[in-house]
């Protein structure tokens, strides 16, 4: 799970940036299914409170809360039905982004910050709302599950 927060740059130059194995640029389709395996990573952190706990275990001075609050909108922009494309994204996939972006955008202009410790926000109906819907999201990504960081998948 990687956190970078970068607002200005679009979610494949993101991949791009913390993924780059050669010297030269991968293809978008790549650096697209790089931003779809990152979102992943992201959906199994926030649909699974043991998840996050662990997280927090691991960086104790990280506030989890925050990142998994902060870390969608680092890869997914306002004009992500623009970035995140078709073939690489399906459109079941794309779907559960809508979904899960309503469900998140809700829970980002409800929470009061700064965001409670971890164990307290957890029992926030908007965070198990959020995780819900994380791990119905995540549900789709997974018929398919990640794909490869170098090649093209077709299809």
């Amino acid at each position: 799970f990687i956190f970078i927060h970068q607002s200005s740059s679009t979610s494949a130059e993101k991949a791009e940036s913390i993924m780059s194995t050669s010297s030269l640029r991968p293809s978008e389709r790549v650096l697209l299914q790089r931003v779809r395996n990152q979102l992943i990573d992201y959906l199994e952190i926030a649909a699974s409170f043991e998840a996050q706990r662990d997280f927090q275990t691991q960086a104790p001075e990280t506030h989890v809360a925050t990142e998994v609050l902060e870390q969608w909108a680092d890869w997914v922009s306002p004009n992500w039905q623009e970035e995140l494309k078709t073939p690489t994204f399906s459109e079941q996939e794309r779907n559960a982004i809508t979904l899960f972006q309503s469900v998140w955008q809700d829970t980002h202009n409800t929470l009061v910050r700064p965001l409670p410790a971890l164990d307290y926000i957890q029992l926030a109906p908007a965070w198990q709302q959020l995780r819900s819907a994380a791990e119905d999201c995540l549900r789709v990504f997974m018929l398919r599950g990640k794909l490869s960081d170098v090649e093209e998948v077709i299809g």
